[in-house]
């Protein structure tokens, strides 16, 4: 379930990697994902509410459209680093096998842990104790992280283990038919 931890995660890394990789893409999940983590903070914050709640607002409408467009990001990425690639196929099938993984493993995490959330707020521990709260707060952000980067990382790694064999079936069939065409002109 995405939380303020696991959105704090995603900006950080995909402002990083954007920087570094010079992905306008990533760069753009990183800021849209700053601004779902700062709505985090501000929905919490318990400031003036005279000056805060036209910032709160502010945030959410701004987070609400942040959610909308970090799917479409995500998407231009893979397809920016299919463009700018050497291999565009096994770039191509690695983006979206990791992609489509990615947003699997997300939907189940998230469906598991809105219902453990239920489960888990409502023993005796977290109703007495602010510490286990925050700590099962921080346990969700990042069992959805856990469950997005190791989605990615199988898919990913599986599509391009996929096209390294098809490729080495089709070399392995193109050399029996260059060794059958020997033969026949000896």
């Amino acid at each position: 379930m995405p939380n303020g931890i696991s959105c704090a995660f995603f900006a950080g890394r995909n402002l990083v990697y954007g920087k570094t990789e010079n992905n306008v893409f990533k760069e753009g999940i990183g800021c849209a994902q700053t601004v779902r983590t700062a709505d985090t903070i501000a929905q919490t914050a318990t400031v003036g509410a005279k000056v805060a709640a036209p910032v709160k607002s502010a945030l959410s409408k701004a987070a609400s459209i942040a959610r909308k467009i970090v799917y479409p990001l995500i998407i231009g990425s893979g397809v920016y680093n299919t463009l700018v690639s050497n291999d565009k196929v096994k770039t191509g099938a690695s983006q979206a096998g990791g992609i489509g993984t990615m947003y699997a493993f997300e939907q189940i995490a998230e469906n598991s842990l809105k219902t453990l959330d239920k489960k888990v707020l409502n023993t005796s521990l977290c109703q007495t104790n602010k510490f286990a709260k925050i700590a099962w707060y921080v346990a969700k952000g990042m069992a959805f992280v856990g469950a997005s980067l190791i989605g990615y990382d199988i898919g990913s790694s599986s599509a391009e283990k996929l096209v390294d064999k098809s490729r080495a079936k089709k070399a392995q069939k193109l050399a029996d038919q260059n060794n059958v065409f020997k033969e026949m002109q000896l």
